[in-house]
């Protein structure tokens, strides 16, 4: 391909997806994508810096790093080597991708760039668009890579490797080749060498034809997210759906709602696969109680029954103890809890569950995490209670009684169970001097 066409085809794309290639970190490995990339951008005119990183897995890497560092010279362009370490073991692949975007998003910032480019091409959109199919996946993985997602941006993705070769065979440009690209070790490379050649000698133009499919089915996508999206919410470290709107949907809709609220606690992982889609939405369906699901990355979801299901990423909760202060805000465990003295006792305010009264003369009060054992003597009760067994009267989901926060006084009895029960000896009265008010909200 004459390098004026591909520059001009690239530049249709760029403004197309709003890309800005003005000043970009462009990671360049060595290969040919790499490499046409850097190339074209400096023919749209571009200031490019570029990045390389060196896996030190082959014996070939220093050669790599040897042969972007002097095209770099020969170009004029800026060159940033980073030596990535990896243990060679499970999901190497995976390992490396998430380390080399962590490298360029920390040259990024420092050399304040606001794009990071990638060499992708419609040939790569394919072969993700198969490995997704086979997989089982739904309609996010049907879209494929993305043209844009966050800074990073893939200017070449609507070009075929096809073309990628013939511009720099134009250029007399050489690159680096890597040996095992050639081998089938990986799935994608198994796709690359013999699925995708296989579907072009029986449909000419399949991959281009199959990143199309994956543009129109991103566009799709943007479509029923759009849809969905009014019912996904932000609860603190949580993203919830609500279990009324959820079943109110067809079948397609709750699946789109379910990925949606998978992918807004975990950007840029993998797309769920349908098998645990439907599992999660059968958790939906169970009935009373709380139910739990293990899902990659991490993740927990709860099915409160009656309420909806409830996303976040499981992790111990918070250790330790914050201190309460007047006048402060103190964050915990996605609570944040606020504390101002006050001079009288409103009653129509302490009656909200979000507020305590308390006497300041009990402090310090600090924040911390329920913990087995802990008693507190409701006010007018009369006697003790167990907090997580207020909690569970209160119908605290169970998988959440140990991550809630509690408020202790300076002798470390629990005072307040936010949202719930103050007590006793906490209580505000007729000869109380000092009063602490106390407010308590989910993090956003």
């Amino acid at each position: 391909m004459e390098p004026e066409c591909l520059a001009e085809a690239v530049r249709r794309t760029a403004a197309r997806y709003g890309m800005d290639l003005g000043r970009p970190l462009v990671m360049v490995s060595g290969g040919p994508d790499s490499v046409a990339l850097l190339r074209v951008v400096l023919d749209l005119g571009g200031e490019p810096v570029a990045l390389h990183v060196d896996h030190g897995l082959r014996e070939e890497s220093p050669e790599d790093a040897e042969f972007v560092r002097g095209l770099c010279g020969r170009l004029g362009v800026r060159c940033e080597v980073r030596r990535l370490r990896l243990e060679v073991g499970a999901n190497l692949q995976e390992r490396a991708r998430q380390g080399r975007y962590a490298l360029a998003e920390e040259v990024a910032d420092r050399l304040g760039l606001r794009t990071i480019v990638t060499g992708h091409t419609a040939d790569d959109v394919a072969e993700t668009v198969l490995m997704n199919l086979a997989r089982g996946t739904g309609l996010r993985g049907l879209a494929g890579i993305p043209p844009v997602r966050g800074r990073v941006e893939r200017p070449i993705i609507e070009r075929t490797r096809r073309e990628v070769l013939a511009y720099l065979a134009a250029l007399d440009q050489p690159y680096r080749t890597d040996p095992t690209n050639l081998t089938g070790k990986y799935a994608r490379n198994r796709i690359r060498l013999e699925v995708l050649p296989a579907l072009e000698g029986l449909y000419p133009g399949a991959a281009r034809n199959l990143a199309r499919a994956a543009s129109l089915a991103r566009e799709d996508l943007e479509a029923l997210e759009g849809l969905v999206r009014e019912i996904v919410e932000t609860r603190g470290e949580e993203i919830f759906l609500p279990l009324g709107p959820l079943l109110e949907w067809p079948p397609a809709l709750r699946r789109q709602a379910v990925r949606l609220a998978y992918s807004a606690l975990l950007p840029g992982a993998p797309p769920l696969g349908s098998t645990l889609v439907e599992a999660v939405l059968g958790l939906a369906e169970g009935g009373e109680g709380t139910r739990t699901l293990d899902l990659p990355g991490g993740v927990v979801v709860a099915a409160r029954g009656g309420e909806g299901l409830a996303f976040y990423s499981r992790g111990d909760p918070p250790e330790g103890q914050e201190d309460i202060r007047a006048g402060e805000t103190v964050a915990f465990g996605g609570w944040r809890i606020s504390a101002s003295g006050v001079g009288d006792y409103d009653p129509e305010d302490a009656g909200r569950a979000e507020v305590a009264y308390l006497d300041a003369a009990r402090g310090p009060y600090g924040v911390r995490t329920v913990r087995e054992g802990d008693i507190i003597r409701p006010l007018g009760l009369g006697g003790t209670k167990k907090v997580l067994r207020a909690m569970m009267d209160r119908k605290v989901p169970s998988d959440l009684r140990r991550r809630m926060p509690v408020v202790v006084g300076g002798d470390g009895e629990v005072a307040w169970i936010p949202l719930g029960e103050v007590g006793e000896g906490f209580k505000v009265g007729g000869k109380t001097e000092n009063i602490l008010r106390l407010e308590v909200a989910r993090i956003p």
